[in-house]
């Protein structure tokens, strides 16, 4: 008897996942759709998406940092960007007084930024940075491109999407209306280091309308200015 128990156990797993798995569905559907609710009673709050293969993260603190000078923002914390930790950051963090959700996205599949978009609902994008990244499951290049995109495709009819043009990636597949920043002078949002020290970073940032303004960073690093370039681009959008 023993020996039949132990022989049907990977069965009787198997078995009690089949039963689990439509009940665990149907609860993380019902706070989806809790979250989404949370969402549609704030009609005046403005949402901005954030996705990449890598910055994604710092471009959130970056905007957030800046867009608290004048707004009250909620941001998706540590690395909270999930369908379920989007869902979780709604449903525990989001309060009527906020006036700008940042939302990071991340990805490992086609059809998982599209998935969060239409958990979120963002007005506004930014994509930082388009690589080689999880081939393991996005199987190409081509896929990845896609998939960061489907932010850039969800926006455009509501809003700006902003795009890293330093990243051959993104330059070479540059989506319709997308607003650019970068390094190169061809950029909407042109970053210039200007000098780099044990201080930080001293960068700036040439505008569309031609006007120049200087920065200063405590974080040191020429490479940082990119994402900075970002954050600021967006801040300038939001007003």
């Amino acid at each position: 008897v023993l020996t039949v128990i132990y022989a049907l156990i990977p069965f009787i797993i198997l078995l009690a996942n089949f039963i689990n798995s439509p009940i665990e569905a149907m609860v993380r559907q019902y706070y989806i759709n809790d979250a989404k609710k949370m969402l549609k009673s704030c009609p005046d709050l403005k949402i901005i998406g954030i996705t990449g293969s890598y910055g994604k993260t710092s471009m959130k603190f970056f905007l957030t940092t800046l867009l608290k000078g004048k707004y009250d923002v909620l941001m998706t914390p540590e690395s909270y960007n999930t369908p379920m930790g989007v869902v979780k950051t709604i449903r525990t963090s989001l309060k009527g007084y906020h006036q700008i959700f940042v939302c990071e996205m991340g990805a490992k599949k086609v059809r998982e930024i599209d998935e969060l978009c239409r958990i979120a609902g963002p007005q506004h994008g930014i994509v930082t940075s388009i690589g080689p990244q999880h081939l393991e499951t996005f199987k190409s290049v081509e896929n990845v491109i896609k998939t960061k995109f489907e932010l850039a495709d969800y926006v455009k009819d509501k809003g700006s999407c902003f795009v890293n043009i330093d990243n051959e990636y993104i330059r070479n597949n540059l989506p319709e209306g997308a607003v650019t920043y970068g390094t190169t002078e061809d950029a909407d949002y042109y970053a210039k280091v200007i000098s780099v020290s044990r201080q930080g970073t001293k960068f700036s940032v040439r505008f569309p309308d031609g006007q120049t303004e200087e920065f200063n960073s405590i974080l040191i690093g020429g490479h940082n200015v990119v994402n900075l370039c970002g954050a600021v681009a967006m801040a300038h959008f939001m007003g």
